[in-house]
């Protein structure tokens, strides 16, 4: 039998068949859709500027007290520039990613 995930409140994580504190992937919970975040991932938002943040995936780690967070970079692309800027890493729990960037890039 496989391990069972129990994920409640409105952004909850679990880890499954990992050991130690750094992941290459977790699922989370989005409202009542179940989603799998992994290392390559990319996510992204627009902003009010109609400037477009995407962050791409670099891996899932948790700090002392066992709370997931998302390592990413950043790649920001502004209408009025030709030229993209990236930053990172950062760092983000994982709730606070999740509600931060809410749209999945195919990639």
């Amino acid at each position: 039998m496989g391990p069972e995930i129990s994920l409640s409140g409105r952004t909850q994580a679990a880890f499954v068949g990992f050991r130690g504190s750094e992941r290459a992937s977790a699922f989370f919970k989005r409202g009542r859709d179940m989603e799998y975040i992994r290392r390559g991932m990319k996510y992204r938002r627009i902003k009010p500027d109609k400037s477009v943040e995407t962050a791409r995936v670099l891996s899932v780690v948790l700090d002392g007290l066992r709370i997931p967070h998302v390592r990413y970079e950043i790649n920001l692309q502004r209408p009025s520039r030709i030229v993209g800027f990236r930053d990172g890493p950062r760092i983000l729990a994982l709730s606070a990613f999740a509600d931060t960037y809410r749209e999945r890039v195919p990639n």
